[in-house]
């Protein structure tokens, strides 16, 4: 299997870093031989027919430079993006909030190429989304985006496959680690956001700049993606009503204790007579709820259908080896089960 990767930060090596460990057992278990043809940086592609020297290529950082050194080093020239040719991309570029660039152009050219496309990124999804589906269904190709919609936690997998066939009437989550971890703090130790937000930037929780975790944004975008999937619609970004976090208080929080309750930011999609109905807010959740006992970190999500009832699924570490995790499962399911 000729393997491409468009971007190369921390997710991105990580991926490396398990096809590298994991290649024999992937071969043994999925009759899968994983080979990383290339890598795509801004200024086109690095890559190599006989696969790239792992080994090496762990050696180096991450980031465009890193990859120039090794080309260099490796006397591979940058050749132009419509040189890939290959079975499947894996894109890892930074998530762009603004226009989805340059994941938009590489998942293009990919599906235009006759490979699959497993994102980890959502800026091209969110932004093109109906766009993107329709011209992988021209082509006959396949999206996966597990990567895209809380990473570890297998929300896409659950709803799409463990749930095949039965009505969903809706779904709600819990699906940004970063607020999860700050409402925990503040529920355990009385504190103000802003100050929840410091301490968890200080241990690295949290981003330098965290407002689309903390806005609800990075939560509306997963939202948006996995609706438009489970109920096969073509909604909107815009159609999503979304509040973060920063104005939640003590009181608030006291008051949902004394009712036995957690404030959690909940993002809630309820079909109702063929329409959407979408929302990212913090909301305050029985103690007895699935979602209201994650551990620090930790995502979760809840499907209500009319034949099994509630299904909850909780967990999945909030790191760039579970993203690179998540993206390498999805990788073999497109191979070893044609989802």
């Amino acid at each position: 299997m000729d393997i491409y990767i468009s971007g190369y930060g921390v997710v991105a090596k990580e991926f490396v870093q398990l096809i590298h460990d994991k290649a024999e057992t992937i071969a043994s278990r999925y009759s899968i031989t994983p080979k990383i043809k290339g890598i795509i940086i801004r200024e086109g592609i690095v890559q190599s027919e006989e696969g790239l020297d792992l080994t090496r290529l762990l050696h180096y950082g991450v980031g465009t430079m890193a990859i120039k050194d090794y080309a260099k080093d490796s006397h591979y020239p940058i050749q132009p993006l419509d040189q890939m040719s290959g079975h499947v991309l894996i894109e890892a570029t930074s998530t762009n909030a603004n226009d989805g660039e340059p994941a938009y152009s590489y998942i293009k050219q990919a599906l235009t190429s006759h490979m699959d496309v497993v994102s980890i990124s959502k800026g091209a999804l969110v932004h093109h989304y109906e766009e993107l589906m329709q011209l992988s269904q021209s082509v006959n190709r396949r999206i996966k985006f597990s990567g895209a919609t809380a990473a570890a936690l297998p929300t896409l997998d659950v709803g799409e496959y463990s749930l095949a066939g039965m009505t969903l009437t809706r779904f709600e989550g819990v699906l940004n680690g970063t607020t999860s971890y700050i409402l925990d703090d503040m529920h355990e130790h009385d504190i103000d956001p802003v100050v929840s937000l410091q301490r968890a930037q200080e241990v690295g929780i949290a981003e330098k700049d965290p407002e689309m975790d903390v806005s609800g944004k990075d939560s509306a975008n997963k939202l948006f993606l996995l609706a438009n999937r489970f109920f096969n619609q073509n909604c909107h970004l815009q159609d999503v009503s979304v509040d973060g976090i920063m104005n939640v208080t003590r009181n608030q929080i006291a008051d949902a204790k004394v009712s036995n309750q957690k404030i959690v930011l909940l993002a809630s999609a309820v079909m109702d007579n063929q329409t959407i109905h979408m929302h990212v807010r913090p909301t305050p959740i029985s103690m007895a709820h699935p979602l209201a006992n994650l551990a620090p970190k930790e995502k979760g999500i809840c499907f209500y259908t009319e034949e099994m009832g509630r299904v909850a699924v909780i967990g999945g570490a909030s790191s760039p080896v579970g993203a690179a995790g998540a993206a390498l499962k999805d990788m073999i399911n497109l191979v070893q089960a044609n989802f």
